[in-house]
């Protein structure tokens, strides 16, 4: 930190200090000038430069040494990571989390003093040296972190919105791979970030999940036994429910078409039909199955349960919309965590984003192994869904996800936001969720786009080709060769004994 008291000579100190510090000479002196016993000119001034400054011996001008962390990666992940304040306390992020993990204990003397507190020549003193801290190592792969900061900040700055965030898992494990908000902020200089840049949208701002959560109504409508993929649905562009009229995205509709179409296509109304035949209790039964009745428990601070009309408050047009995912909100995470059960054959893994800690001297103290959190499908209706997905990427409304050469499956979503408890039609949340490559998916990636604005709001335009470029590097990265032929991942499906 670099601070003054009593400054002798302000227009020449501040002109000096300026050569060397981001602000103006104007604003130095006037600093310098208001006559102040003590203040704070900067507090996160690097080494090399504090050593300059003080090696000028300026009159009033003093350097002191903090505490606190430096973060060499500057934004890379800086919301999962946090920063340290200036007491050595964690204040957000995985800094404040695991902030007793981190921590350590700082050292101290014990000496033995006289009446006017002047330490006793004959005393022995005793030096605690401090305890440095443990690590934490995450699961976050660097290379995909900065990949996948760098397409995001290019979709909302392209659509216009006000933030967004990529999620990044690996559904066997539940290991996050990368977790990245758009806008970010340096925690080498946080004091001078905004609460929309700190905030950790994956996990603390649930938001209305879409189409994305079509996957979920699915699985109830065939787990129960209700519906098969080839089941018929009359669609024609709205529904009437209990005398109110809920429109389909699709203002005319498709006529008839299956339960495979109707996710192909994203069709309302089909999962409209397909909520309200699974009934209330069956729903909420799904619902818990897949975690949303509590917060994702990824190991992140804030981390939200998500917003849910109680089921017993539940009516008709409330299920209606639930199907087709209005009505209700839930984070990213959990979002994310719920569909990665469809890539991993009907099980849901508990995610997480802590590997292991880790001692002062590297020594593993701990790991954190994979945990299957629930079952919520079999893995004869997951594979069913995975292949609804796959032709949805391939032939309907996910197309501008793919990646020439690989077989991916996926879902788009475009929410309408709530503003003041009512529905807008102006505010959207623009999302695709995928997964691949298929038929070994190695991960499920998931990009949304908050409050798009201009032409650009579906997430087949906004969130679909970010999703594209990121898993392009990721299809490169790991070493995957392009290997689908002709039909892409479109032949039909086989069911399996």
């Amino acid at each position: 930190m670099l601070a003054i008291s009593m400054c002798i000579h302000p227009a020449q100190t501040a002109k000096i200090l300026a050569r060397y510090l981001p602000f103006s000479s104007t604003l130095l002196r006037k600093v310098l000038s208001d006559n102040s016993w003590y203040a704070l000119l900067d507090r996160s001034v690097p080494a090399s430069v504090a050593q300059k400054i003080q090696a000028l011996n300026l009159t009033g001008i003093s350097v002191v040494q903090s505490t606190g962390q430096e973060y060499p990666n500057g934004t890379l992940a800086s919301q999962v990571i946090g920063m340290v304040g200036a007491n050595g306390k964690g204040l957000a992020g995985i800094e404040y989390e695991d902030n007793s993990i981190l921590s350590g204990h700082p050292g101290y003397w014990v000496v033995q003093t006289d009446a006017a507190g002047n330490p006793l020549p004959q005393w022995q003193e005793a030096y605690k040296a401090p305890q440095p801290g443990d690590t934490v190592q995450l699961t976050i792969d660097a290379n995909i972190e900065a990949d996948a900061q760098k397409w995001l900040k290019w979709g909302v700055k392209r659509a216009h919105a006000l933030n967004g965030t990529v999620i990044v898992l690996n559904p066997h494990t539940g290991s996050v791979l990368a977790l990245a908000n758009w806008p970010n902020f340096n925690p080498n200089n946080y004091y001078s970030a905004t609460p929309l840049q700190m905030t950790d949208y994956a996990v603390q701002d649930p938001v209305p999940p879409g189409s994305i959560f079509k996957p979920v109504t699915a699985s109830a409508g065939l787990g129960l036994g209700l519906f098969t993929p080839n089941s018929m649905f009359d669609t024609v562009g709205y529904k009437i429910v209990d005398g109110v009229r809920i429109d389909d995205w699709n203002p005319v509709g498709w006529g008839w078409i299956t339960l495979t179409r109707g996710l192909e296509v994203s069709s309302d109304q089909v999962f409209m039909d397909v909520a309200l035949k699974v009934g209330v209790s069956e729903m909420y039964h799904y619902i818990k199955m897949f975690g949303f009745d509590h917060p994702s428990n990824v190991g992140l601070p804030g981390d939200s349960s998500g917003v849910w009309i109680p089921e017993q408050n539940v009516n008709a047009v409330d299920l209606a919309t639930i199907g087709f995912g209005q009505g209700m909100a839930v984070t990213p995470m959990q979002m994310i965590t719920a569909d990665s059960t469809i890539p991993n054959h009907g099980t849901m893994m508990q995610p997480h984003i802590v590997k292991a800690i880790l001692s002062p001297s590297g020594k593993v103290l701990k790991t954190f192994k994979p945990r299957v959190e629930s079952r919520p499908d079999s893995v004869q209706v997951a594979k069913e869904i995975e292949h609804m997905m796959v032709l949805e990427a391939t032939q309907g409304t996910g197309v501008p996800a793919q990646v020439p050469g690989y077989v991916i499956g996926g879902k788009t979503g475009t929410a309408q936001k709530i503003v003041n408890g009512r529905t807008s039609n102006t505010l959207f949340v623009s999302s695709y969720m995928g997964f691949g490559p298929v038929p070994h998916p190695k991960f499920i990636m998931l990009v949304m786009i908050n409050r798009p604005i201009g032409k650009l709001f579906y997430g087949d335009q906004v969130s679909a080709p970010v999703w594209k470029h990121i898993a392009s590097y990721m299809f490169k990265y790991w070493k995957i060769k392009p290997y689908a032929g002709p039909v892409n991942g479109s032949q039909p499906f086989v069911k399996t004994k």
